[in-house]
């Protein structure tokens, strides 16, 4: 059956079926995936690289999203037509090739990798916005190295100041990718949890580098001048 014509019920049968009926169904989705790949990165990247280069990405991409779709059949709950929720998959699984090669050229010296937290980069649009930025990324970074756990430190670092790709990260941290999530939630939570113990619920802090600053300082005198009611 050509696979534009299937339906839900019929993909997961196919797909489900064994022998030379299940082989050609994911043959035919491993085509719509490599068409929907090539698409999305020729968008995406073009001119950035060649042709070959997009061909051999794609192809690979490809057959890890079969291999991805094969794996999670029974989550499909027919909630869109399955060709749509097999494509999202698919450029997921591209997104994270791109972030892996852009993350290898620029990869940072080993040493600092989950080390070394950047200067956070502060727009200047007046003085006082200049200085509560800077003293909201002080609180920030000074939490990160006295409420975390080394382990959540490197992991935090790694992925959210530098950059790493998850997979990459955890990789490196010698763990698996469900492990890492839990470690960063874990830290995320530390750290909003400390910031309330100054005073400082985390929107309050984030919306320091997002929306003009309050009438007074965010900081006087090293206590926080924020409203301890918003959350």
């Amino acid at each position: 059956m050509p696979a534009a014509t299937r339906s839900n019920a019929e993909w997961l049968a196919a797909l489900r079926a064994g022998g030379r009926v299940q082989e050609e169904a994911f043959a035919e989705l491993r085509l719509l995936m490599l068409r929907a790949i090539k698409g999305f990165l020729a968008r995406r990247t073009a001119p950035a690289l060649a042709t070959d280069e997009v061909l051999h990405i794609a192809e690979d991409c490809a057959q890890e999203s079969v291999l991805l779709v094969q794996a999670k059949l029974d989550d499909f709950r027919g909630d869109s037509q399955f060709t749509t929720w097999a494509y999202v998959i698919a450029v997921r699984v591209a997104l994270g090739e791109l972030r892996r090669r852009r993350w290898r050229k620029t990869a940072l010296d080993e040493a600092l990798l989950g080390q070394a937290l950047p200067n956070w980069p502060i727009d200047d649009p007046g003085p006082e916005r200049s200085l509560a930025q800077r003293q909201a990324w002080a609180l920030l970074s000074g939490l990160i190295e006295t409420s975390l756990t080394p382990l959540q430190r490197k992991a935090l670092i790694a992925h959210a100041f530098q950059g790493m790709p998850l997979d990459l990260v955890a990789e490196w941290l010698g763990t698996n990718r469900n492990s890492l999530y839990k470690l960063i939630h874990d830290a995320r939570k530390r750290l909003k949890a400390a910031l309330l113990l100054q005073g400082v619920p985390h929107r309050e802090l984030i919306s320091i580098f997002e929306a003009p600053p309050p009438e007074r300082p965010y900081l006087e005198e090293g206590k926080s001048s924020l409203p301890r009611d918003v959350s």
